[in-house]
């Protein structure tokens, strides 16, 4: 709302917290611990925002079970729904995902976005996952020693990154030196292997799931590129003919 909040005390910022470590109390049931922070401002209708509170994280009935009954999945939801029946301006989001498997996290993922379309809340998530900065932002920020590095729109982000930092970041692993001083980017899935301009010999591979990727010891520096899991394969140590597709290439400012 525009409102400068820098000299007021934590207390009245009107901002919550979610902690990557939930920071839940473990003596308490999942009730009271959402309902601790209204509880501290001596709010009004204290069981009816709770409740309505856990029924939007789907764990009204868990009410009475103390946390450490909970999987990692729960608590991270009784976590979001403490910070949420505060009503804050904007939630602060430490990588609470960090702590939970791969199947969790896309689920959580789901229930974030789902939240805030409802609620309409501001929330700034901290992650250091590409994925989940594309998964969850609509606006990213990315940072390096303190500093922004790069800010736009996730889309922007991810198909134009600027820098050399942003382009590893969001997943550009060819990185070589173009002819006018900057540098040229690549992802690995715009590399073209079996035919091209250049050679070079496979050192590795690993398999991705839809993606085998190849790294490729050549007189550029080593590359990495992927075909499909479905297409022939090739051996470690076998020659091999790429290219690097100017049209694919994205242009980076100088290091």
């Amino acid at each position: 709302d525009g409102r400068d909040v820098t000299r007021l005390p934590p207390s009245l910022r009107e901002v919550g917290l979610v902690f990557q470590s939930y920071a839940l109390f473990p003596h308490l049931t999942v009730f009271e611990n959402v309902a601790f922070g209204l509880k501290m401002r001596k709010a009004p209708n204290i069981r009816e925002r709770v409740m309505a509170g856990l029924e939007s994280v789907g764990l009204r009935d868990f009410a009475n079970r103390l946390t450490p009954d909970l999987s990692g999945g729960q608590q991270q939801r009784v976590s979001l729904a403490r910070s949420l029946v505060v009503e804050p301006k904007v939630l602060l989001l430490d990588e609470p995902l960090s702590n939970l498997d791969a199947r969790l996290r896309l689920e959580m993922q789901m229930v974030l976005k789902d939240i805030q379309k409802k609620t309409g809340v501001t929330m700034i998530f901290v992650t250091h996952d590409q994925s989940e900065a594309l998964a969850l932002a609509d606006r990213i920020v990315l940072m390096k020693d303190g500093r922004i590095v790069q800010s736009g729109l996730a889309e922007e982000m991810y198909s134009a990154p600027r820098s050399r930092f942003a382009a590893d970041f969001f997943g550009f692993e060819n990185i070589l030196p173009g002819r006018d001083g900057g540098l040229l980017a690549w992802r690995p899935t715009a590399i073209r292997l079996g035919d091209g301009p250049h050679e070079g010999t496979i050192r590795g591979m690993s398999f991705g799931g839809d993606y085998r990727t190849y790294v490729i010891d050549s007189a550029l520096g080593e590359i990495k590129g992927s075909v499909r899991a479905g297409l022939p394969a090739f051996g470690e140590g076998e020659k091999v003919r790429f290219d690097l597709p100017e049209g694919e290439a994205v242009r980076l400012e100088a290091a």
